[in-house]
């Protein structure tokens, strides 16, 4: 489990990064040739391409390996029994990376409580929430009982068709629940806090929200437009804004937003286009970190020689089987039958984790692990129900060529 984290992160890393600037190339391109809208919804492609790269493999399977061979020699030398693989290097590596997460998203609660604060002591009229400062919003605020809050002085600040402008603009906002989309690009910062790339896209993935919330409200109020501008040119940015927040105006470059709204509408025709283009790269970015996960997936074959012994002075038998990590083993007959499954995962070079699970007569027993070297025998002695024979277990494992998943 340990070590298989941070090999899962150094994937999702890759998929992700690679994801990302693909969409920093093609983003400008769809806004100004296609839709706004569109733009935003092709940010998609990095949580689809997260989720391709951290599916199981399609088509890995358990070996199983039942045959149980008399032994010509020795049972062997049994050694201690582990009770669990020391973490090593991946366990300080995942320590670091829990750090690094816990304290990205400490900065960003800090920050939102910042912005909550200087808003000052709310008042609620008319449906909206009334900031006790001029600097204060417009804004969404929350994620399940959502408010629109509005500067003190919002009704003198702005027109009547500005205020409605704008109240519609956090509407959409609402409706589409892009707060909820705000909080998990926040969380996906805080995972992947050592990535640049991540936090180089987040802002400009809440930019593209923007100019897609201004797309659909001006869709709405086609002859609204000089009104638009109007109360963007009136809306000032005087606090720091918490990235799970919708704000009006933000740090977003204001004089870029003002020029998309005087962008002709593309037609139907370009509209679908466009989807058609989104989708086929959401597909062969999917589809691309799906081959990279078979690709990585390939997982070293190891030759397992495992000489098993139920009670003392029992005839030993011997085990010998080719496997890409897992398989299982039965010895005994009759009242006293004992069985195994074997999983074994790399622990460094050289090392392997062996982790087990052991029944006597379908009842589970005990699930010990060892950690071993390769090419060194190690085994493990498992006590039998009720004071009966145990199981002696001694194996060498040496590592073969690789193997693809399925193979």
């Amino acid at each position: 489990m340990i070590n298989s984290l941070p090999e899962l992160l150094l994937r999702l890393t890759i998929c992700a990064s690679a994801a990302i600037v693909l969409l920093l190339l093609v983003r400008r391109p769809l806004r100004q040739r296609i839709d706004a809208r569109l733009a935003y919804q092709a940010w998609l492609i990095v949580p689809l391409a997260m989720t391709a790269a951290a599916l199981q493999p399609l088509f890995a399977a358990p070996v199983e390996a039942l045959v149980l061979l008399p032994a010509f020699g020795p049972a062997g030398i049994a050694t201690e029994t582990v009770s669990a693989a020391h973490p090593g290097f991946a366990g300080w590596l995942l320590l670091a990376w829990a750090c690094g997460a816990l304290a990205t998203l400490a900065l960003f609660c800090l920050s939102h409580r910042a912005f909550v604060r200087s808003l000052g002591t709310l008042t609620v009229r008319g449906g909206l929430a009334y900031a006790a400062h001029t600097a204060g919003g417009p804004a969404l605020l929350g994620l399940w009982r959502q408010k629109i809050v509005v500067p003190a002085d919002f009704e003198q600040r702005y027109s009547a068709a500005e205020q409605a402008l704008i109240i519609a603009h956090e509407q959409v906002h609402a409706q589409r629940a892009d707060a909820v989309a705000n909080t998990l690009l926040a969380l996906m910062q805080c995972a992947f806090w050592f990535n640049p790339l991540v936090h180089l896209a987040a802002p400009r993935c809440r930019f593209d929200q923007e100019l897609a919330c201004d797309a659909l409200v001006m869709q709405r109020h086609p002859t609204q437009r000089r009104a638009y501008a109007g109360a963007m040119m009136k809306t000032q940015a005087g606090v720091s804004v918490t990235p799970s927040v919708c704000h009006w105006q933000s740090c977003h470059p204001l004089k870029e937003r003002i020029m998309h709204l005087q962008q002709t509408p593309s037609s139907p025709s370009r509209r679908r286009a466009g989807r058609l283009l989104v989708a086929a790269l959401a597909a062969v970015t999917g589809f691309a970190a799906l081959a990279a996960r078979a690709e990585t997936e390939a997982v070293p074959n190891y030759a397992v020689a495992m000489t098993l012994r139920m009670g003392e002075g029992s005839a030993p038998h011997t085990v010998r089987v080719l496997t890409p990590g897992t398989f299982s083993v039965r010895v005994g007959e009759g009242e006293s039958v004992w069985s195994g499954e074997f999983t074994m995962t790399s622990a460094g070079p050289e090392k392997l984790f062996v982790r087990s699970k052991i029944s006597q007569n379908g009842q589970l027993v005990s699930e010990p692990g060892i950690l071993t070297r390769l090419g060194t025998s190690s085994g493990m002695k498992i006590n039998g129900a009720d004071g009966s024979p145990g199981l002696t277990v001694d194996m060498t494992v040496t590592q073969e060529s690789k193997a693809a998943p399925g193979a």
